[in-house]
């Protein structure tokens, strides 16, 4: 009878231990969390994948700290960096949600944002690609070449094809283009290095692409069917705005 009186002490302050810690203890601490605020960052505006984040899409929200985690603290951390999908105005920020590097996937639709198309065309030659040393992002000059008037170190032999008297011109819309990528044969990126590995071959470049207005894939789409071009080298990095102001990978990785 004494060791029942006793469990039915023990179970009763059980049972009041559990009720003041449920309506006592984690009331507070559940307070204590929505007391501390913290800072989180959330779009302004829609962000298309691969679009790079500026600090006029972004903006700083306070939250209870509970709420926050996982999520980017400052603006610094999210600007310059790439939506990994397609952003909403109202979306928290994770580091999940974006990349350091535009994903290869998004380079062709990269342009898209800025009213921007990706043509390609195939370098007559080695040299008539900067000797395979343009990367994505440089700004250049295409000069077109009347096929008349190339010779064969750009593989056509002027004497099988109808004589032009004009000479290389740099029409105005393809004096500055933006490069898009450098493919090889095989389809994957070109990569030249000058000095490569006893194991590595450079992989040399067939094909440019760039990122063109409607008249500028017109224009490169005639010389790829009825002409010769020659890429000249303009600029790379933070020099090519001074050229092309809405360059889609200025500032970029890639550049």
């Amino acid at each position: 009878m004494k060791l029942l009186k006793n469990k039915l002490i023990i179970g009763s302050l059980c049972i009041l231990l559990g009720l003041l810690f449920s309506f006592v203890a984690l009331p507070a601490l559940f307070d204590g969390g929505q007391d501390t605020a913290v800072s989180a960052v959330r779009m302004k505006t829609p962000v298309q994948a691969g679009e790079q984040i500026t600090a006029e899409m972004v903006e700083i929200v306070s939250m209870p700290e509970y709420l926050a985690s996982g999520l980017l603290r400052d603006i610094a951390s999210a600007v310059g960096q790439y939506a990994n999908a397609d952003l909403y105005a109202g979306d928290y920020l994770t580091a999940a949600k974006l990349s350091q590097e535009l994903p290869e996937r998004s380079l062709l639709s990269a342009g898209e944002a800025k009213g921007k198309t990706v043509v390609s065309v195939t370098l007559p030659s080695l040299a008539s690609g900067v000797s395979g040393r343009i990367l994505p992002g440089d700004i250049v000059t295409v000069i077109a070449i009347p096929k008349g008037n190339t010779n064969q170190t750009l593989g056509i032999d002027p004497e099988t094809e109808p004589v032009d008297s004009s000479g290389a011109v740099i029409y105005p819309e393809l004096e500055y283009i933006e490069v898009c990528m450098i493919t090889a044969s095989t389809g994957a990126d070109a990569e030249v290095t000058a000095n490569p590995e006893e194991d590595m071959e450079n992989s040399l470049p067939v094909t440019v692409s760039f990122y063109a207005t409607q008249e500028q894939a017109v224009r490169l789409a005639e010389l790829e069917q009825q002409g010769v071009f020659h890429i000249a080298f303009v600029a790379r990095g933070e020099a090519v705005t001074k050229y092309i102001s809405d360059a889609v990978l200025a500032g970029t990785e890639v550049d």
